[in-house]
């Protein structure tokens, strides 16, 4: 890389960085199991941006039982039944706590929960991240042997099968779509530039 190019891009960075700052955002980044949420947010926070993903913070999500509404004693995210008579609920509150307490001018946020209407109205922004089926299912079928829902092929079809419809409903309450089909880095930019 000449030196001239490289503080072009530097240039470049920075002039981004400056006009996101300006706006101080919390940015929401959610997408069906497999989408890159995880991946995505590693990426932000290597390109030097605040990060966070949310469901692995301790005591902010809890699995229930759909039908009790209690907590799902012994859940198995690789069993097809328990996923589908379960929900994944982020406690609204201790989020909004959460999202007060950091004083950075933009935040990505990455996450997804069953109860994403009590939480979506915390931020500035919400991006889906939506990866076509085929790839979507390569990346669950790289999860076998895990405890993941992507365990099995039962498990992928059950997120596969509701995939597009989730997509479609977040659409409809504001979010924006993000091509997921493409290098982390590439995905990475398109949200950034989303914010420019």
């Amino acid at each position: 890389m000449g030196k001239k190019k490289l503080v072009r891009d530097v240039s470049k960075l920075y002039n981004c960085f400056m006009h996101v700052s300006k706006k101080s955002s919390k940015v929401l980044i959610t997408g069906v199991s497999g989408a890159g949420k995880s991946t995505i947010c590693k990426q932000l926070k290597d390109m030097g941006y605040n990060a966070f993903d949310i469901e692995g913070i301790k005591g902010l999500f809890g699995m229930y039982h759909k039908g009790t509404k209690q907590i799902f004693v012994n859940y198995d995210n690789s069993n097809p039944n328990h996923v589908k008579n379960s929900e994944w609920i982020c406690d609204a509150n201790r989020l909004k706590n959460l999202l007060d307490s950091k004083k950075s001018k933009i935040s990505f946020y990455c996450g997804i929960a069953s109860n994403m209407d009590d939480i979506i109205k915390f931020f500035d922004k919400v991006i889906v991240l939506r990866p076509d089926p085929e790839i979507l299912n390569e990346r669950l079928k790289n999860r076998e042997g895990s405890d993941d829902i992507g365990n099995t092929q039962e498990g992928r079809d059950i997120v596969l099968g509701w995939k597009d419809w989730w997509e479609d409903q977040m659409v409809k309450k504001g979010s924006i779509l993000v091509d997921a089909n493409t290098s982390t880095k590439k995905v990475a930019d398109s949200i950034i530039n989303l914010l420019t």
